[in-house]
């Protein structure tokens, strides 16, 4: 299974929300949703933006997301059509790249 699959499952599980959605929300919007909690960010950046003919919008970003204090960093590239509806077109890199061990030793 897949770094993509491993976290869109955690997300599904947890918040409810795909991963899909959370990368083109944290992507268009620069920020993830509250409700992801307070160890939950985004760190993308506009590569790329071409306005196609029909009225969309394809726009390609690389960054991190930060998930439960495990940090991400992804490549992807989103389409946004002329009604404002948005989807990942393209995943090209989704892999973690840092991770911290907490132990909880009682006083």
């Amino acid at each position: 299974m897949s770094s993509f699959d491993q976290v869109d499952e955690f997300l599904m599980a947890k918040y409810r929300r795909h991963l899909e959605d959370v990368l083109c929300d944290g992507c268009l919007i620069g920020r993830l949703s509250t409700a992801l909690g307070e160890r939950s960010r985004i760190m993308p950046r506009l590569t790329r933006s071409i306005a196609e003919e029909d009225g969309g919008l394809v726009q390609s970003y690389e960054g991190i997301l930060v998930l439960d204090d495990v940090w991400y960093r992804f490549a992807c590239q989103l389409f946004v059509d002329r009604g404002g509806q948005r989807f990942l077109s393209d995943i090209t890199a989704f892999d973690a790249i840092e991770w911290q061990a907490e132990v909880k030793v009682p006083a």
